[in-house]
């Protein structure tokens, strides 16, 4: 995922001097074209399995979008498979000479004070209401918005991207309509989604799910650290097979932010634990997969209420009606 933040041990089991050896490779490319915010996302998917981290960063031109793509590997990056799946998305979409081996650069991340690295690439950031930063920033924090605490760790969801910021933007816009008391964050990852849902609404208790057991753990360390873990429950579960699913069942409201596919491929299971009169917020999906994420869902009954749009991306609100 575009905002998958680097592993970085958070543990305070670290040298007086912050000193942290690792393995840790950087990847950048040379493209032989300019990157649409389309052909960034395909990379992104295509190489999100060959590294620890992707991040996509828009330098736009003067003539539109201009997406760089940088990797994180942990230990050497094998560059000729790195090359076949960029190969692969060049041949989808028609572009034979989007890269050779020699727009690949790969070199070992120097060894330094790797909070200060973190405090570089993750700064603190203003979400709507809410203020994003992590434990290694020491500032005052600024008056009048809603603090929350997520560190740079081996789950998606930092609050860099558009699909985060466009999520928590759209709930917000929920906030004083709503008395919410259940919720689902489907697709969890850090859990940024799930904390800032505690906030808005404080009596709200969410139900937090991710295929990947560490999203699960990381979700859980961040919920202690904002101090809500008794309004999080955290299970690692195959979307909304995991058995916490059903059993906290029907939700006020939904957010799941993914991919356009597992979107439509769920929006079925998604209405099924949806109360009447609840909401759904659903992110990453690019402006071109609006039309088939939306029709997946109108067809089982949900009404498009709002679409946020940032760059490329989407947050789209939808109600299932009362009957």
């Amino acid at each position: 995922m575009v905002d998958k933040a680097p592993r970085v041990n958070n543990d305070t089991g670290m040298s007086d001097d912050n000193h942290i050896p690792h393995p840790l490779w950087t990847v950048k490319f040379s493209f032989r074209q300019i990157l649409s915010g389309h052909l960034a996302s395909l990379l992104s998917e295509a190489l999100e399995d060959v590294a620890v981290s992707v991040l996509l960063h828009n330098l736009e031109s003067a003539d539109g979008d201009n997406w760089t793509v940088t990797l994180t590997t942990m230990g050497k990056p094998d560059t000729g498979e790195i090359l076949c799946r960029i190969l692969l998305v060049g041949e989808a979409e028609n572009i034979s000479d989007l890269i050779d081996k020699n727009g690949i650069i790969a070199e070992t991340l120097p060894e330094k004070d790797w909070l200060q690295h973190v405090h570089d690439n993750f700064p603190p950031i203003k979400i709507g209401s809410f203020f994003v930063y992590g434990s290694y920033y020491t500032g005052a924090l600024p008056p009048g918005f809603i603090p929350l605490q997520i560190d740079a760790a081996t789950a998606f969801g930092s609050g860099e991207h558009e699909t985060t910021r466009g999520c928590i933007q759209a709930l917000e816009q929920l906030k004083g309509k709503n008395a919410f008391k259940n919720a689902l964050d489907m697709g969890c990852g850090s859990g940024i989604l799930a904390i800032a849902l505690t906030k808005l609404w404080p009596a709200l208790k969410v139900t937090a799910i991710d295929i990947d057991p560490e999203s699960v753990v990381v979700t859980k360390r961040h919920a202690e650290m904002n101090g809500v873990s008794d309004k999080i429950q955290a299970q690692a579960g195959d979307g909304y097979r995991a058995p916490l699913v059903a059993v906290n069942a029907p939700y006020d409201i939904v957010a799941a932010n993914i991919l356009a596919n597992p979107l439509i491929e769920m929006a079925a299971d998604l209405a099924a634990v949806l109360k009447p009169g609840g909401y759904a917020v659903l992110s990453g999906l690019l402006s071109r997969q609006k039309p088939e994420v939306v029709a997946a869902h109108e067809k089982l009954g949900l009404q498009l209420v709002r679409a946020e749009e940032i760059g490329d991306w989407q947050a789209l609100v939808l109600q299932k009606p009362i009957r």
